[in-house]
């Protein structure tokens, strides 16, 4: 196919993406991240969209540490962790956080999204089996295409059903089972059941991951 023919039709699909009514724009913010915002029509309107829950994109002592970070430590990591892009900053961090979560380790992503693709692959093989909620997030459900275990999805915060998919997957013999849940589902702010999640996992000798990406700090 040559490259005229594969242009038109990558035209042709956009053109029917924006006859759906379907065409994502961005809206470009010409102020700092806060409630109220100014676009760059000049329009000023209230921000409810942001993941800023907290308000610590402008947060004063949040700038100011992290400008006299950039003082101190130089700008960005200059390579991969594991060649020369950790500093003691880092390691800092990652003690901070897992004393605040009350884990044994942490390690830091640039991105949430990668941290959840990154997972599965690593830690399961065609072996095992991961099971996940219906409604997760995108990024687990990318993560979970990724890796190579026995895949089962289970109806959202439906205990029942999670306990059928535990028995299957032991039933077939899967060597590792790990469920899989957001803490918050992002779409409709249901609270996952943590607890019963936990229980089923220990009665059936399964282990649990859970984003909480929309809950930390709340």
């Amino acid at each position: 196919m040559s490259y005229q023919v594969s242009k038109q039709s990558y035209v042709d699909e956009i053109a029917e993406i924006k006859a759906a009514g379907l065409w994502k724009t961005e809206r470009v913010i010409v102020s700092e991240q806060k409630n109220d915002i100014t676009l760059e029509d000049g329009a000023n309107v209230v921000n409810m969209c942001a993941n800023n829950y907290l308000g610590l994109a402008n947060n004063p002592d949040v700038k100011q540490a992290a400008s006299d970070s950039l003082q101190e430590w130089g700008f960005g990591a200059a390579s991969v962790r594991f060649i020369c892009g950790t500093q003691g900053i880092h390691k800092t961090l990652e003690r901070r956080v897992s004393h605040f979560l009350g884990m044994e380790d942490t390690i830091l992503y640039a991105a949430c999204f990668d941290a959840n693709t990154g997972l599965f692959e690593t830690i399961l093989g065609p072996e095992d089996a991961v099971i996940s909620d219906e409604l997760n997030h995108a990024s687990i459900i990318d993560g979970v295409r990724l890796c190579k275990a026995k895949r089962y999805r289970y109806k959202n915060n439906d205990m029942r059903d999670l306990a059928a998919k535990l028995q299957q997957a032991r039933d077939e013999g899967a060597r590792r089972v790990l469920i899989t849940t957001d803490g918050v589902f992002s779409m409709d702010g249901t609270v996952a059941q943590l607890d019963a999640i936990c229980d089923l996992a220990d009665e059936y000798g399964a282990m649990v991951h859970h984003d909480d990406c929309h809950a930390t700090g709340f």
